[in-house]
């Protein structure tokens, strides 16, 4: 139950600040912005932290990896389609991919009433395809970029899982993983944009807190209910920010709700009851 309530408070802040990217013309500054904050954070908690041990540094340094590059694609991705599109597509593949890893690599043992739970949830985003899910059509140039933020999403959730199996303290894990991966993009804005980035630091240094505060508490969250409970089965239940975002979408960007996007949410929700009962 605990792993339930932690994973939906993470979902809910996924939702949130993937709207707040979503929102902003400037995205690759408001996620250098929520790096800083993030590495800012860091370093006031690394001297309490624990160093990890040698074979948990390998997993560190992949699911750093995998964060970078779905930073980049996800910046790339909002840029040309509606936030109620592009993130559930990118969601809906995630749970397939730990799913597979799970059973493949984990052996984890899942009940057949819990697998298709978790397949139900990307094939309520397949949903979304149909009539550009309601809306404007994502290009299909960008499918491609979408799914491989949804295989990145999958990897560094498998990855994380894993290494708390080994190393089972995911708040220490968290503060390594962000040192690795929340230093590029804050870099790269000071080099390429830094006027901009420093009169977007004024201005909307409240944007870049709020963003910030709701990746690294959402992430912790999740963490911690994948130590707690089947990686897999957290890994589905936070696509519930599905419905979050398309509500959000609607109400703040004011994207349609046309029936595609109706029919993915109900999935995803049909989906969850599934699996817990």
């Amino acid at each position: 139950m605990l792993a339930t309530v932690l994973v939906l408070v993470a979902a809910l802040l996924h939702a949130a600040w993937n709207t707040l990217i979503k929102f902003s013309a400037e995205r690759l500054l408001v996620v250098a912005c929520m790096d800083t904050v993030a590495l800012l954070f860091v370093a006031v908690a690394l001297p309490f932290v624990k160093l990890p041990p040698l074979d948990i540094w390998p997993w560190i340094l992949a699911s750093a990896a995998f964060e970078l590059l779905y930073r980049y694609l996800l910046i790339q991705a909002y840029r040309v389609g509606d936030l109620g599109l592009v993130y559930p597509l990118m969601r809906g593949l995630s749970p397939l991919v730990v799913l597979a890893l799970t059973l493949i690599f984990a052996g984890e043992v899942l009940s057949p009433q819990q697998i298709f739970g978790i397949l139900l949830i990307p094939f309520g985003m397949v949903c979304l395809l149909w009539q550009g899910g309601g809306g404007a059509r994502l290009p299909w140039s960008m499918l491609p970029v979408v799914a491989l933020i949804g295989l990145c999403i999958g990897c560094y959730t498998y990855i994380d899982g894993q290494a708390l199996r080994r190393w089972s303290h995911p708040l220490d894990y968290l503060m390594w993983v962000t040192l690795l991966s929340a230093w590029p993009f804050p870099l790269l804005a000071w080099v390429a944009k830094r006027p901009a980035f420093m009169q977007f630091w004024r201005e909307q240094w409240k944007l870049g807190l709020a963003v910030g505060f709701c990746v690294l508490f959402s992430y912790a969250l999740v963490l911690w209910a994948m130590q707690l409970g089947s990686i897999a089965e957290a890994a589905a239940l936070r696509e519930i920010s599905v419905i979050l975002v398309v509500l959000f979408g609607m109400r703040y960007l004011k994207e349609p709700f046309g029936r595609p996007r109706l029919l993915a949410c109900g999935l995803v929700l049909i989906g969850m009851l599934v699996m817990k009962f």
